[in-house]
């Protein structure tokens, strides 16, 4: 197991702009504002969806997109550090007009109709993501046990 303890630092309160790239501009904002270690929640719509399923047995991410419009039903992630630099590990769960969900990892590409970001800053030593042989992920930490 691997654990870290933070005490709460500056919540930022982020509106997106209409038409950004959801994820590029929340780690924009990390970057600008040296955010190294956060909880990050979002709520609102987007336009279009840009999302990764990471395959556990094919160790390797399957890209797809929804080219509709949808609700941002939930939304959680995390900021930590990789390679030196902000990091977003964001999951979204969407929903079309109909009620049907989809979700996943968000991706470069997902644009924004109307968005608002809750970022919970962290004030400790920032988590470094690194390799995790047993998943093949980059997990706070890397490997930390025999698989």
């Amino acid at each position: 197991m691997t654990s870290f303890v933070y005490q709460p630092a500056a919540t930022h309160l982020v509106r997106l702009p209409f038409e950004s790239d959801l994820y590029d501009e929340i780690t924009a904002y990390a970057r600008d504002h040296d955010i190294r270690a956060a909880s990050v929640t979002c709520l609102g719509a987007v336009r279009r969806a840009s999302l990764r399923y990471y395959d556990q047995d094919g160790r390797d991410y399957r890209d797809f997109s929804l080219e509709r419009h949808l609700e941002v039903v939930a939304s959680v992630g995390n900021i930590s550090l990789l390679d030196g630099e902000p990091f977003l590990h964001l999951h979204m769960a969407l929903a079309d007009e109909d009620g049907r969900a989809f979700g996943g990892h968000v991706n470069q590409g997902t644009t924004v109709f109307a968005l608002e970001v809750t970022i919970f800053e962290l004030d400790g030593e920032p988590p470094e993501r690194a390799h995790d042989s047993c998943t093949g992920l980059t997990l706070w930490g890397g490997t930390v046990e025999d698989c």
